[in-house]
């Protein structure tokens, strides 16, 4: 008897890198697999914050059989408050922001959202927004 998921997979979890050039910090990719031809990938850190319009394509690149959602993580630092958004790609080539809560978030994707949150973010209890 096959066990149904509760959550969905985690197909893909980078270890952060620093970004180069006109990026700041660095990035964390993460990817679930939320159905059938359907992915989730969520880019978190500083290094992610910047140039989402060049960064989005590549990724859904990689993924050319799939619908790709995108979100995105600002972890909570001394500097600034951490929050969630979901990106939207327009049609001219720019991206939408949309913050949401982290919770929201969460609760769609599972505990490994949370379990896989970058190490240095300093949110209480995660989610930040």
């Amino acid at each position: 008897m096959a066990v149904e998921r509760v959550h969905p997979e985690l197909v893909r979890d980078e270890e952060p890198w620093q970004s180069v050039g006109d990026w700041n910090g660095y990035a964390h990719v993460r990817v679930w697999r939320v159905g059938v031809g359907r992915v989730v990938v969520v880019l978190s850190g500083k290094g992610a914050e910047y140039h989402p319009e060049t960064l989005l394509p590549l990724l859904r690149a990689e993924y050319p059989d799939d619908t790709v959602e995108f979100f995105f993580h600002r972890p909570m630092d001394w500097m600034a408050l951490g929050y969630y958004a979901e990106l939207t790609s327009n049609d001219d080539g720019t991206v939408t922001v949309t913050h949401i809560a982290g919770d929201a978030l969460a609760a769609r994707l599972g505990p490994t959202l949370y379990a896989t949150e970058d190490p240095d973010d300093h949110s209480a209890g995660y989610g930040g927004a």
